[in-house]
């Protein structure tokens, strides 16, 4: 089984510095701070044996609740002190990106790292992000409270779809030409007539006209061989296109009848390329996981991470949606008692977490987990502790080993990496 980390670079000031201070994410200090704390955690999960770490895409966060305006930037950032854990994104919002530089950046993070990349892809619930960054596409946000959603989200949906299919022909592809609604790659009537272009790279033009591109360098792992994955969805349509795609949905709610609904969306489809795939697998689960000494001890330390950032922060864009039960009306209630006792927040001692955790892994067939680690306003060394219970108590216990994925190199690559060789 594998176990990924989602980390959010919340600024690290505390309780009390939030409440008096404005603007902390435009604090030095509090970044300094939880550069600090992200990297012990960072150092701390490849050493335990977690899979990978990913970081969001969210602008403009002077509010300091989330800072992490560029994941593929922040996964570089991360490649200079590990060695194997894997790094990717949770993720790029594409309604919103120039997908020519998301595939050159991936490329280059795959080259940094030694093919420890991996990709992720969202389409933005954040408007002032999305409608901000993406406004020459024209893009807008989709989130479960909007009252034009159904408006919204098919105008993302475009966009995301045309961002998504030129990244993917330009990885799988030395040279690509795409024409969209919103993209052509390259646009008509482009005068290129380098004569080093027609000895080296004949196919990218026809006469001197620029015909197609491609991206270089391009990733270091075999593209087939990329993982994709798609956070953090309830719908079935993401679902499904998901399985179309070969790629990893992470399921968000913990409701079992939304969990249900997700996994027979993903497997309706899947079967279709692979008849031997089973109800659960190919498909990634969402949580946060505090393990302490006490129940009590777990739950104010979960209190204080992630659920001070989901209560004071992502509770406003219906996050809590996530939490609501079958027939449930009016709000669902916003605290960290609900997210435990709707199952979101796994937080106990080992005893608790491990009783929890092996139902969910025997009851829909989880192969992945993603656990939300709250770090920032959360207590770094609390957190570094629940970790290590973890992996070295909890996981034992249910007899759950962790895996870590290994690259497949493009066959041209001739030599070692660049860390393989002297410096």
């Amino acid at each position: 089984m594998r176990f990924g980390a989602f980390l959010v670079p919340a600024s690290a000031a505390k309780h009390d510095e939030l409440k008096k201070e404005k603007y902390p994410g435009a604090n030095p200090t509090y970044y300094q701070r939880t550069l600090n704390e992200h990297a012990r955690i960072i150092k701390q999960l490849e050493e335990l044996g977690f899979d990978f770490v990913a970081f969001s895409e969210h602008h403009f966060h002077l509010e300091g609740l989330e800072i992490s305006n560029n994941p593929i930037m922040l996964d570089t950032w991360a490649a200079g002190f590990t060695k194997r854990i894997r790094l990717g994104q949770m993720a790029t919002v594409l309604s919103a990106r120039n997908p020519i530089l998301v595939a050159e950046d991936l490329a280059m993070l795959d080259h940094f790292s030694e093919g420890r990349m991996f990709a992720g892809f969202a389409r933005g619930y954040q408007s002032r992000h999305v409608t901000t960054i993406g406004q020459k596409y024209g893009a807008v946000a989709t989130f479960a409270t909007d009252p034009d959603y159904a408006a919204n989200d098919a105008r993302n949906r475009e966009l995301f779809q045309e961002a998504y299919d030129v990244i993917k022909g330009l990885l799988n592809n030395t040279t690509f030409s795409y024409k969209g609604k919103h993209w052509q790659v390259p646009p008509d009537n482009i005068n290129w007539d380098h004569p080093k272009t027609k000895l080296l790279a004949p196919d990218m033009v026809e006469g001197d006209i620029l015909k197609k591109i491609g991206i270089a360098p391009n990733t270091l792992q075999d593209p087939s061989t990329i993982e994709v994955m798609v956070p953090f969805t309830l719908s079935p349509n993401t679902m499904r296109w998901s399985a179309q795609e070969g790629a990893w949905p992470i399921v968000f709610s913990p409701i079992d009848e939304i969990i249900r609904g997700c996994l027979d969306a993903y497997h309706s489809e899947a079967v279709k390329r692979d008849p031997n795939i089973k109800w659960g697998q190919n498909v990634g689960h969402f949580r946060d996981i505090v393990v302490a000494d006490t129940d009590e001890e777990a739950f104010n330390i979960g209190k204080d991470a992630l659920g001070y950032i989901w209560t004071g922060w992502h509770d406003h864009f219906g996050f809590n949606e996530a939490l609501r039960r079958p027939g449930e009306e009016g709000p669902v209630p916003n605290t960290y008692a609900s997210m435990v006792d709707r199952g979101f927040a796994i937080a106990g001692s080992v005893d608790t977490v491990a009783r929890k955790l092996e139902k969910a892994i025997k009851d829909y067939g989880i192969e992945m987990m993603v656990p939300w680690m709250g770090v920032g306003p959360g207590p770094v060394d609390k957190l570094l502790r629940s970790n290590e219970l973890l992996v070295e108590k909890v996981l034992p216990l249910i007899g759950i080993k962790l895996e870590q994925r290994k690259p497949t190199f493009r066959k041209e690559l001739r030599e070692p990496t660049w860390r393989d060789r002297p410096l």
